[in-house]
């Protein structure tokens, strides 16, 4: 077992912070097709392999912290659908501590060796939801006391809600601050002025709120900061995004109630939380002063256009609950520009040089500009970002109608580590096949 070094606890800066500042980039080829300059910022890069490394790192901080466990051997007990618990694994090891991780039946075997290889002290498996595995293991395995030593403290960690997973998933909004591109013509001068970063949107996926809690809570930190209390700030939207059949929140703010879902029907697991915090749906029914909440619901096959446009375009493979941000922002892009009708693939026009223009079918398989110039051929995208400009729709375009080719939208992708190339390929296979 691990345990709390006094000296360690008087120097809190010895911890190792167990998660990473995250790349900002900016995606043209996103951009084009959104009609607006799109970031990503890139938290599929952190050690869990998803945001979660902040959640789960800081809140495993914050027990470490406590001078109530000074002196005593510690062990982490964390309730997840898999991302949440493969980051306490990966955060509880990095500084030294054992992690059990308690998951759904439902958990995929991807998952579950994830989190063993990871180094998880345990990992098992109970209930249909990960609110049926955090009641077993509070209420079971944690009161389970055979063979243990008896100064072991125990500590359970919550997959979303709480104040440290807040804190920790606000770091996000402290590097989005420096990263921006700095407002320096006169026209983003003007735009961003009374906003607590020069960013006109966010689009982030909603499981239990854990996520969108920290990010709102550190725009309230900069409007504070910068003593702008006006109720007439020019919002920062935030686009909180489910799939049909883990919608909490939106159920909930259509109830205007907070209410829990009987069950997850969609694939993205990874949003499974079948009611979302208290501190969501304030957030969502009565945002501060410089924030609007948009909730917003896609289908399981909007995920999986755009975990395929983010594999083609960016060459970053996410899960089904990431995915759906992309869609979010592209609309059905992706789809209308396929002259085969298959969703997620750029087909594309082409023609060869100093033969008559054709057009060709094209979908990519992962080869890019190497194959093209290999075939000695240009490639013309105005004819989809004509489309993406002028025919289509997205949720993004409908929520925030005033963005232009200037303005700032940050996706967060989120990540996940239960996702395969083979479960690409499935996915694809079935939008060919029609999955709407």
């Amino acid at each position: 077992m691990g345990s709390i070094d006094l000296a360690a606890c008087s120097q809190q800066q010895t911890f190792k912070t167990p998660w990473i500042e995250t790349p900002l980039v900016e995606s043209a080829c996103l951009s084009r097709a959104a009609g607006c300059r799109i970031f990503l910022k890139l938290e599929n890069v952190q050690p869990s392999g998803s945001f979660k490394s902040r959640a789960m790192g800081n809140q495993i901080l914050s027990h470490l912290r406590n001078p109530s466990n000074v002196g005593r051997k510690v062990h982490f007990y964390a309730s997840s659908g898999g991302n949440a618990g493969l980051a306490a694994v990966c955060a509880a090891k990095s500084l030294g501590y054992p992690c059990t991780v308690v998951v759904p039946m439902a958990t995929k075997p991807l998952m579950l060796d994830k989190i063993r290889a990871a180094g998880a002290a345990d990992v098992i498996r109970h209930g249909e939801t990960f609110s049926e595995a955090g009641e077993y293991m509070r209420e079971t395995i944690m009161k389970n006391n055979s063979g243990e030593d008896e100064d072991i403290v125990k500590i359970a960690l919550h997959p979303f809600d709480n104040q440290p997973i807040w804190e920790g998933n606000g770091t996000i909004i402290d590097e989005l601050e420096a990263q921006l591109p700095p407002a320096t013509t006169p026209e983003d001068t003007k735009a961003y002025s009374d906003r607590a970063i020069p960013l006109d949107a966010i689009l982030c996926s909603v499981g239990g709120g854990g996520l969108i809690n920290g990010m709102i809570m550190g725009i309230e930190k900069r409007r504070r900061q910068k003593q702008n209390t006006s109720a007439s700030l020019n919002p920062i939207h935030f686009l909180a995004i489910e799939t049909a059949g883990t919608d909490s929140l939106a159920t909930a703010v259509a109830q205007n109630a907070l209410v829990s879902l009987p069950k997850i029907t969609s694939q993205a697991t990874s949003l499974g939380a079948i009611r979302v915090s208290e501190k969501t749906f304030q957030y969502a029914v009565s945002p501060p002063p410089g924030v609007k909440v948009h909730s917003t619901v896609l289908s399981d096959a909007d995920a999986a256009r755009g975990v395929l446009r983010l594999a083609n375009d960016e060459r970053l493979l996410v899960e089904l609950a990431c995915g759906v941000c992309i869609e979010a922002a592209i609309g059905d892009a992706a789809t209308a520009v396929s002259a085969s009708g298959a969703a997620g693939a750029q087909s594309i026009k082409k023609r060869k040089r100093g033969s008559d223009e054709t057009a060709v079918s094209y979908r990519d398989e992962g080869y890019g500009d190497d194959r093209s110039s290999s075939t000695d051929t240009e490639t013309d995208l105005e004819g989809e970002a004509e489309v993406a400009g002028k025919k289509l729709n997205s949720k993004l375009k409908q929520l925030v109608p005033g963005l232009n080719e200037r303005s700032r939208v940050v996706i967060i992708v989120c990540g996940g580590s239960n996702v395969t190339i083979d479960m690409a390929s499935e996915w694809r296979k079935m939008l060919d096949e029609g999955w709407a």
